[in-house]
């Protein structure tokens, strides 16, 4: 009988141990490749949220300037509606308070980042909560913006159009200013641009935040 060939263990050890190792190096490159890729995924996410954020900025400082200037129009109206002298001077106002604006915010960005499911590579929660928090304060000033619409499009602007001279703009008879219908929708008008007002300012001081911390542009 032939010798039993001795089976050299410690050598196929080796050569087990060698290709472990080349199969955790694979997978350790593999998974560092996907990691920088996911994160240049994010930035490259954050990057647009953040020239959108700068958009939105220059929209959310022009709504505020058309507020102020609705409010002190009211203020104004409210002081000359019971005196027919002032009145003649000033019923223009009624027709300027059609001039409200709405309040335009760009999501785009942040659409494309939740509907890609690329949020879920931001492990840096605090980003996550910030951007998140970003735009539900976007809605939430939103929300006030669509109150003040509702009233202007669905109270201020008939009673334009039923009781004053659109055309040629001539001042109507005193009680058409001074009607109880009117003086409440000039108050709910008011009230609600107050509101929106307060919201476009926090709005503001939220966005401003938010771009101090993130925007490495400057």
């Amino acid at each position: 009988m032939g010798k039993k060939k001795k089976i050299d263990w410690l050598n196929h050890f080796l050569e087990f141990i060698v290709v472990v190792i080349g199969i955790l190096l694979a997978f350790q490159l593999n998974t560092c490749s996907e990691k920088k890729k996911e994160e240049a995924i994010v930035d490259s996410h954050i990057s647009k949220i953040v020239e959108e954020t700068n958009f939105n900025m220059g929209r959310i400082k022009g709504i505020q300037k058309n507020s102020e200037s609705m409010l002190t129009m009211l203020d104004t109206l409210f002081n000359v509606i019971k005196d027919k002298d002032r009145l003649e001077r000033e019923h223009f106002l009624t027709f300027k308070l059609m001039s409200l604006d709405y309040l335009y915010i760009k999501k785009n960005a942040y659409n494309t980042l939740v509907a890609t499911g690329d949020i879920r590579y931001i492990e840096n929660l605090d980003l996550q909560n910030d951007v998140v928090s970003l735009y539900e304060y976007y809605s939430w000033a939103e929300g006030y913006d669509t109150m003040t619409r509702n009233i202007f499009t669905d109270y201020y602007y008939p009673y334009m159009m039923d009781n004053m001279d659109m055309i040629g703009g001539n001042v109507q008879p005193l009680e058409t200013y001074n009607s109880k219908e009117f003086t409440n929708i000039l108050s709910s008008y008011k009230y609600s641009l107050v509101g929106r007002l307060n919201r476009q300012q926090e709005l503001e001081k939220r966005v401003a935040e938010f771009l101090e911390k993130y925007d490495t542009s400057e």
